[in-house]
């Protein structure tokens, strides 16, 4: 019911049809490099996910009973301002950790998962609701366990597995000592299916995913193609850039077009398979300090979300979830902060809502995004300026509007810290709940113009 409250009231945003006219005002007039942004809800495409965004922990968490525990409301608030999603529990550590197969006690390290881990992290999963993404341990091979930690891992959890996957990055075993040098996607594939098997065995319908690599192309077309019956999902890692110790880093870095990730959608899209980015980033190594942590990692988040949506993506995981600067959500003692990724996440979810819809931007040699979406009587277009100057955007809806709503993602500055970071005029209270505050409504007969300031981002909705 919690989560059904966020949605109906983010809903009334763009679905009155008799909104109240004393709040709107006419359209402004333009400031800034004019642009024109044209939307076609003609040709509307597939669905927006409603699972589209997701967490990815290191399954090293679960040995810490004070995260992700059921009765942590404050993080289930953060939760559930985001509606539906998936959570992935993986990450280096997955490949370290040594299942026992039995509960944790005084003498138990920190280097095992035990049953009372897995006990008290289903009990996280389905007070959240929230599917589970769960790593196995590919990195020390060992068919029997994982076939027992399977086994209870899909009995704790029930219904909220989601699928399993075998091995993280297993395309970099050869790197982390974890494989000779001579170790192929051919060697991979082979424990990959002896795992699968065996797993099978016992549990006749696991689900699974994968390769779940850090980024070898090679390795998600041969396992795409061979073992495309055998899964649910292909998926895979990104991270913009890294690592976070390069000192040439900065927020213009994260902000500059991505040369590398339209080929690595392709990849995907290629394999004409489900796909979902597993674990990502802004800077890989636990992201960097004054670039992961401040607002422009919003900017980057959001037109990443946009990106994979409109590649045909079913989601995406930010890795990190309880710490490190990339983290969108961080714990200090009992409270949680959101981070500008987590704003980002809001502001997808908000306008993310139906069908992708193509739109025409010619945005030159700026460094600017429009994407869109149509939902009922509405259409959602969000437009994303990473550029150091302002933009008018003259927008040319589908249909006549009887009215517009904008709501902004902004801050002082492309570096300014989370506590400044606002979206829709507001900011997640230290409960964790958030909702948008007050917001701009025009109307009239003038040009349907939308200014957005240089380092923001707007969703625009279009009401007929």
């Amino acid at each position: 019911m919690r989560i059904l409250c966020v949605v109906i009231a983010l809903s009334l945003l763009g679905c009155r049809k008799s909104p109240d006219h004393s709040g709107i005002m006419p359209f402004p007039q333009p400031v800034g490099t004019p642009l024109t942004v044209t939307l076609h809800p003609e040709s509307p495409g597939a669905f927006i996910p409603e699972s589209f965004l997701g967490f990815s922990y290191e399954i090293s968490a679960l040995t810490d009973p004070t995260l992700l525990a059921p009765g942590d409301s404050i993080l289930l608030n953060l939760y559930v301002n985001l509606g539906g999603g998936v959570i992935r529990v993986g990450g280096n550590s997955s490949d370290e950790l040594i299942w026992t197969g039995g509960p944790r006690t005084a003498a138990t390290g920190n280097d095992s998962l035990t049953t009372t881990d897995i006990d008290h992290f289903a009990a996280w999963a389905k007070a959240s609701g929230w599917p589970v993404l769960f790593g196995l341990n590919l990195g020390t091979y060992n068919v029997p366990g994982a076939v027992n930690e399977a086994q209870y891992v899909s009995g704790a959890l029930a219904s909220s597995l989601f699928a399993f996957q075998i091995g993280n990055e297993a395309d970099l075993f050869h790197d982390n000592g974890l494989r000779p040098s001579t170790y192929t996607y051919r060697n991979f594939d082979a424990e990959w299916e002896a795992y699968r098997q065996g797993i099978r065995a016992m549990l006749p319908t696991a689900p699974f995913a994968g390769p779940d690599v850090a980024d070898n192309r090679t390795w998600i077309d041969s396992f795409a193609l061979e073992e495309h019956n055998n899964v649910v999902l292909i998926d895979g890692h990104y991270y913009r850039t890294g690592p976070a110790s390069n000192p040439s880093i900065t927020i213009e870095t994260i902000l500059t077009p991505d040369a590398n990730l339209p080929g690595y959608l392709q990849t995907f899209e290629a394999t004409n398979q489900t796909f979902r980015i597993s674990e990502c980033n802004s800077v890989y190594d636990g992201g960097k300090t004054g670039v992961s942590d401040v607002f422009g990692s919003a900017l980057w988040a959001l037109d990443f979300l946009w990106t994979v949506a409109e590649a045909g993506g079913q989601g995406i995981n930010f890795h990190g979830g309880t710490g490190g600067a990339y983290s969108p959500v961080v714990r200090t003692g009992n409270a949680w902060t959101a981070r500008p990724e987590y704003y980002a996440m809001l502001a997808f979810k908000a306008g993310s809502s139906g069908r992708l819809i193509p739109v025409d931007l010619d945005g030159g040699n700026l460094n600017v995004s429009a994407y869109a979406c149509l939902s009922g009587s509405s259409e959602y277009l969000t437009l994303i300026d990473k550029d150091v100057q302002p933009i008018a955007f003259t927008v040319i809806p589908g249909s006549p509007v009887q009215s517009v709503h904008v709501l902004r993602l902004s801050a002082p500055s492309l570096g300014s810290p989370a506590d400044s970071v606002t979206w829709g005029n507001n900011q997640v209270s230290p409960d964790g709940r958030f909702m948008p505050g007050s917001q701009e409504q025009y109307g009239g007969t003038g040009s349907l113009i939308v200014n957005v300031s240089a380092g923001s981002a707007a969703l625009v909705i279009l009401n007929y």
